[in-house]
């Protein structure tokens, strides 16, 4: 065989193999075989559970008080003849604690319960028919249940601005309830505690801060309203009684400072090899 047609084998075996080794690449990217590029990052899930843990303060007021007197004294309110002087429902500290889950980026939700504390309430009405007044005064305590739900709007070198709604219930005890009526010397009271439960509903605007991957520090105002108090029935202990005084339309300005701590980081794509 002669150097030239040796040569000319030699060159075409060359350039088969050549184009054997290009086309391998091609038939297994269509077998789904491609290079670690081609392969598709593995969902992203941010899906968290947390704990959370709240203290703050409570600045309660009523929106009226009512009393429908009967028993030995005749109407009560209904009559016309009375004058609400005013009402004071003393500040006190919220503790509560919470479980929830921040669903993705921007929702989060949770299941709270607290204990709103027990504080002075006070009150007086003025009878002007029959020139009188009654001094009221008991212990307010309070719970509150929440599930609540939150946008977190966007985060921004850590600091998540965020605004929420809760529904729920509370549960308004009255202890100690006392009625004094100076000009008549007569002193009412509660006959025993009353418990009263109603649905409640609250309004969050609030910010929290990345303390570490796991743990979330958050400073909120909340708008809440717990519905209404009532003492049930009355007397002064020598056969004098009537029907009570209730509490009406209670809602609070609460300031609530929290830690949230998550159980889990959300993931994130892998980062493609060069």
């Amino acid at each position: 065989m002669t150097l030239p047609r040796v040569c000319a084998l030699a060159g075409a075996a060359v350039s088969a193999v050549v184009l054997a080794v290009s086309a391998v690449p091609a038939a297994a990217a269509d077998l789904g075989y491609g290079s670690i590029k081609d392969v598709a990052p593995a969902p992203v899930s941010s899906r968290a559970w947390y704990l959370k843990g709240t203290i703050g303060v409570k600045n309660e007021d009523a929106d009226s008080i009512w009393t429908s007197g009967g028993g030995t004294n005749g109407p009560g309110y209904q009559s016309g003849d009375f004058v609400v002087g005013g009402i004071d429902i003393e500040r006190k500290a919220i503790f509560g604690l919470g479980v929830g889950v921040e669903y993705n980026r921007w929702l989060r939700l949770d299941v709270t319960g607290e204990y709103r504390g027990k504080q002075g309430f006070r009150a007086r009405d003025f009878n002007w028919n029959l020139n009188y007044t009654n001094d009221y005064s008991a212990d307010l305590e309070s719970w509150l249940g929440l599930f609540n739900v939150y946008w977190d709007i966007r985060t921004w070198h850590g600091f998540t601005p965020y605004i929420g709604a809760g529904i729920g219930f509370s549960s308004n005890t009255v202890k100690d309830f006392t009625d004094v009526n100076t000009n008549n010397v007569a002193v009412y009271t509660g006959d025993k505690d009353k418990t009263t439960t109603n649905f409640a509903w609250a309004l969050y605007a609030g910010v929290s801060y990345d303390l570490t991957p796991n743990l979330t520090f958050d400073a909120a105002y909340r708008y809440a309203d717990l519905g209404d108090a009532k003492t049930g029935r009355a007397s002064d202990g020598v056969g004098g009684w009537y029907t009570g005084l209730e509490i009406q339309d209670i809602t609070s300005h609460d300031v609530l400072f929290s830690l949230r701590y998550r159980f889990d980081s959300p993931r994130s794509y892998p980062v493609a090899l060069k």
